[in-house]
């Protein structure tokens, strides 16, 4: 498959058609249609990308040239331009522009976790914040949150700093006992409606766990579309690839993704709506490309194109969290974010399943000797599987980057700050919930499928978390085996 960096503009691909399919090109009756790849061509981060030279466009050719070409084309296929990919194209075109559409402020969180809580907490700090909407999925939860004060508290050594300016609404429909029920609303004269409302959102902040996040974004599916924004916190790897699988099949109407991850100690507390800050981090992030395909006949190759342009909301949400001093928000390019984002699986892919296993605290894995013989076979396949993968061949010093005694310092370095804390993974198993583990060791095990690399070490941990992970969840459950006797 040959791939096309964004801001390059190959020969080929911009007489191209703008299907997917294996249909002819438009003819000069279409001409008024803009190609698809012209689509781009207003680049917000192209000042940003001068100096590198994958970048470099070639010469554009004049449109006699275009129409020639395009005129020779048809006559060397002999096909007609392809009714259905025309009209989807049309449809594409007839679609509001997120750049011309006048800009809204709002951000809205989904994931009231303390991630999401400290987030929502620091954008409301603001000069001149924008409006922030909370987004619930349970009665019980709004009523919380008006028990609480409606307010959300962060704990900072001896200080309590206390934000209250926050909009809340229903990010599902909740369970009815008959299609007649209505929910009440909520607050002191009942302005928040337990009503999921329906109109569009342009900026989202998901922090919820990774296993939930699909069925969190199908429920608000109907708000989100192509000029909405959605910057996903996870330290995993391939939500946002099973996001475009289940929630967002169709390429032209994805939203935009920005992928990010937290490195900020917080704890919650017994009250649902208050937190503690125990150790500043720093927020890191970076655009998600959006990958778009095209072919020029039957029997012609797939072009792949990637885009790394910045639309305006998804400036607009990045710029709001880097300005906010709390987070110490770090814009990082594509390249640069997978590298800390890899080193961050590989530890997640380590300390979490051996927690589990063990059954014990971060700390205890380093003074176990089977448990840190364990930690160094398994790195050696995660090191193997992530010095192969192609899109980080071009990375400088790749083997020394993610060699096994690296990835050992970074892990034993959080594993020192962490202490006698407990991983997020074995606190689900001991909750009964599901945990991350496919977003980790799932992702080493997807990707090594994919480069015909055996893991067997590190399908077995898999394997191990997921059935403790059902057991205790049976156990908690009052599960009860029987057989039927026929």
């Amino acid at each position: 498959m040959n791939t096309v960096e964004d801001g390059e503009q190959p020969e080929e691909v911009d007489r191209g058609s703008a299907s997917s399919g294996g249909a002819s090109l438009p003819t000069n009756e279409e001409r008024n249609i803009n190609d698809d790849w012209q689509e781009f061509e207003e680049d917000l981060d192209a000042e940003d990308r001068e100096d590198f030279s994958e970048y470099e466009s070639d010469p554009v050719e004049t449109l006699e040239d275009l129409d020639l070409l395009r005129a020779l084309n048809e006559k060397a296929l002999g096909e007609s331009p392809g009714h259905n990919n025309l009209q989807a194209y049309l449809d594409l075109k007839a679609q509001p522009n997120p750049e011309n559409e006048s800009l809204n402020r709002t951000i809205h969180v989904l994931g009231l976790g303390a991630a999401g809580k400290y987030i929502a907490h620091s954008l409301a700090a603001l000069p001149f914040a924008p409006p922030i909407t909370l987004l619930m999925h349970r009665p019980l939860m709004m009523q919380q949150w008006h028990d609480e004060g409606a307010a959300i508290h962060v704990i900072k050594g001896e200080d309590i700093k206390t934000q209250t300016n926050f909009h809340i609404e229903s990010s599902a429909d909740f369970v009815r006992q008959d299609s007649q029920q209505r929910f009440p609303g909520f607050g002191p004269r009942l302005e928040h409606t337990a009503e999921p409302p329906s109109y569009p959102i342009d900026a989202l902040i998901v922090t919820t766990e990774a296993y939930r996040t699909v069925s969190a974004l199908t429920a608000i599916k109907h708000r989100l579309g192509r000029s909405s924004t959605i910057f996903l916190l996870n330290n995993g790897l391939g939500l946002a690839e099973r996001i475009n699988e289940r929630v967002f099949p169709d390429p032209y109407n994805r939203p935009t993704y920005i992928l990010g991850n937290m490195s900020h100690d917080l704890v919650s507390t017994e009250r649902h709506f208050t937190l503690i800050e125990k150790s500043p981090g720093r927020l890191e992030c970076s655009k998600f490309p959006q990958v778009s395909t095209s072919r020029r006949g039957r029997h012609a190759p797939t072009l792949t194109r990637k885009d790394f342009s910045w639309t305006p909301h998804a400036s607009h949400l990045v710029g709001t969290l880097a300005r906010t001093p709390e987070l110490r928000t770090l814009t990082l390019g594509h390249k640069s974010f997978y590298e800390s984002q890899f080193q961050n699986l590989a530890a997640g892919a380590v300390i979490g399943p051996l927690s589990v296993v063990f059954d014990c605290t971060n700390d205890l894995i380093l003074y176990n000797y089977n448990a840190s013989r364990t930690m160094k076979l398994l790195l050696h396949e995660i090191s193997w599987v992530i010095r192969s993968l192609p899109e980080l061949q071009s990375l400088p010093d790749l083997d020394a980057t993610f060699s096994v005694r690296r990835l050992e310092a970074i892990i034993v370095s959080k594993i020192s700050k962490t202490g006698k804390n407990i991983s997020t993974m074995l606190q689900n198993v001991r909750a009964g919930n599901r945990t991350n583990i496919d977003y980790y060791n799932g992702y080493i095990e997807r990707r090594a499928r994919e480069l015909g690399i055996d893991t067997p070490r590190n399908e077995m941990m898999l394997h191990l978390v997921r059935g403790k992970c059902a057991a205790k969840s049976r156990e908690l459950n009052n599960y009860i085996p029987f057989e039927d006797d026929y």
